[in-house]
C-alpha cells in the first residue's frame, strides 16, 4: 500500500469516527438534538435521521433537545448515543362540557455567541381557548436578562410581536399549518414503505412525523430554514433569490429547525390543549471584526405546565392563582417544580453567573 493511499485510508478512517447518531431507547432516531462541547460551545445539530457527520473533532460532548434529558457522550470513536427521554408530562384530565380550555405554558429564550451567554429570557403564558367560538387569546409575563442592553432591547420588541405563536399554544395542528403556509411549494405528508410519515415538499424530504404509541405522543420536526429557501427559489424573483443568497453568505452553515410534541393516541384527533412542548434552534457562523468565524445560536423552547376545562369564572381564578413575581430565583424554582428539562450544565451555570451580577 503506499503512502498516499494510507494516508487516505486512515484519514476516510477518522472522518467516519467523527460521526455521531442519536436515537432514543427504541434505536428511533432523534432528530434535531444540539450538540456541544462541554465548555457550551456549540458544534451542530442532528438531522432528521439523528445524524450530525463531524463532532469537528471533539471527544466528549454534550448533546441536549427539549424532549430528552441532556446527555454527556464519549464520541471519540463516534458510533450511536441512546437519550433518554425527558421526565416531563401532564397529569391525564377528563374532557368536560366547559366552553373554555385554560393552558400555561411556560418558554424560555436564549442568544449565545461563541461561548458568551448573550440574553435570556423566560416567562409564562395565559392561554384560553373558546371551544365554540374557535377562538384563542394569550396573556404573557417575563423576565429577561441580558449582556447587551440594546440587545435585549430588539430581542424583546421583535419577539413582543410574534408571543402569541411562538410562546404559546397554537389551534392548529402542526402539520396542518405547515401545508397550507407551504402549499406553493408542494409541502404534504405522506407515509413511506418503512410506515414513516415523512414531510415532503417538491424539492425533496424536509421534515419528519413519529408517533409513539404506547406513550400516546406524537412529534413533528421540520427543517424551516430549507422551507425557506425553497419558497424563495420558487417565486423565481432574483431580488428575492439573491437577499437570500446574500444571508448565506454572511450566516454560514445556518441551522434553522424546529420540534413540537402533542399527545397523541392514534385514533382521536388532537387538540390544542394536547400541545406539551416545541423548540425552534437557529445557529449560523459569522465573522467577527478579525475575520475570524463566530458561531451564534438562538435558541426558544416552550412548555405545557398546565391544562383544564374551565368556565369564566375558573377562568379568572386559575389565572389569578398561577401569577407569580419574575424573578430569576422564582423562574428556576418554577422549572424545577414543573419538571423542566434542564439545559446543559455550562448553559445553565452562565445563566446563574450573569443573574448573579444584574442582582
Amino acid at each position: 500500500m503506499t503512502v498516499t493511499l494510507l494516508t487516505a485510508v486512515i484519514a476516510t478512517v477518522t472522518a467516519e469516527a467523527q460521526r455521531i447518531q442519536t436515537v432514543d431507547k427504541n434505536g428511533a432516531p432523534v432528530a434535531y438534538a444540539s450538540v456541544m462541547t462541554e465548555d457550551a460551545k456549540f458544534i451542530g445539530a442532528t438531522d432528521l435521521n439523528g445524524v450530525l457527520e463531524d463532532v469537528n473533532g471533539a471527544k466528549t460532548v454534550i448533546i441536549t433537545h427539549v424532549a430528552y434529558q441532556s446527555k454527556t457522550a464519549d464520541v471519540g470513536q463516534g458510533g450511536k448515543i441512546t437519550l433518554e427521554e425527558a421526565d416531563f408530562g401532564l397529569p391525564e384530565v377528563t374532557v368536560t362540557k366547559k366552553p373554555l380550555v385554560y393552558v400555561q405554558t411556560y418558554y424560555r429564550l436564549l442568544g449565545v455567541t461563541g461561548s458568551e451567554v448573550l440574553y435570556y429570557r423566560a416567562g409564562l403564558v395565559d392561554n384560553q381557548f373558546d371551544r365554540q367560538k374557535k377562538s384563542l387569546s394569550t396573556d404573557e409575563e417575563h423576565f429577561s436578562m441580558a449582556s447587551i442592553g440594546m440587545l435585549k432591547t430588539v430581542l424583546n420588541m421583535m419577539f413582543n410581536t410574534v408571543k402569541g405563536r411562538l410562546f404559546g399554544i397554537s389551534q392548529t395542528k402542526r402539520e396542518e399549518t405547515l401545508k397550507k403556509n407551504y402549499a406553493d411549494i408542494g409541502l404534504k405528508v405522506t407515509t413511506d414503505a418503512s410506515g414513516k410519515m415523512v414531510i415532503t415538499d417538491n424539492y425533496g424530504q424536509v421534515g419528519a412525523i413519529t408517533d409513539d404509541l404506547k406513550a400516546g405522543i406524537r412529534r413533528v420536526s421540520f427543517n424551516a430554514n430549507d422551507l425557506n429557501k425553497h419558497t424563495t427559489l420558487a417565486t423565481g424573483k432574483e431580488k428575492k433569490i439573491k437577499k437570500q443568497q446574500k444571508r448565506e453568505e454572511a450566516q454560514k452553515n445556518r441551522i434553522e429547525v424546529d420540534f413540537e410534541q402533542y399527545r397523541y393516541d392514534g385514533q382521536s384527533e388532537y387538540s390544542p390543549e394536547d400541545f406539551m412542548m416545541k423548540q425552534g434552534y437557529i445557529s449560523y457562523d459569522k465573522e467577527n471584526e478579525k475575520g475570524e468565524l463566530v458561531n451564534h445560536v438562538f435558541l426558544f423552547q416552550v412548555f405545557n405546565t398546565e391544562r383544564a376545562y374551565v368556565t369564566k369564572d375558573e377562568l379568572k381564578q386559575l389565572k389569578k392563582q398561577n401569577q407569580m413575581e419574575m424573578t430569576y430565583d422564582n423562574i428556576q424554582r418554577f422549572e424545577r417544580e414543573h419538571n423542566i428539562p434542564a439545559l446543559a450544565p455550562a448553559i445553565q451555570k452562565r445563566f446563574d453567573a450573569l443573574a448573579a451580577e444584574k442582582k
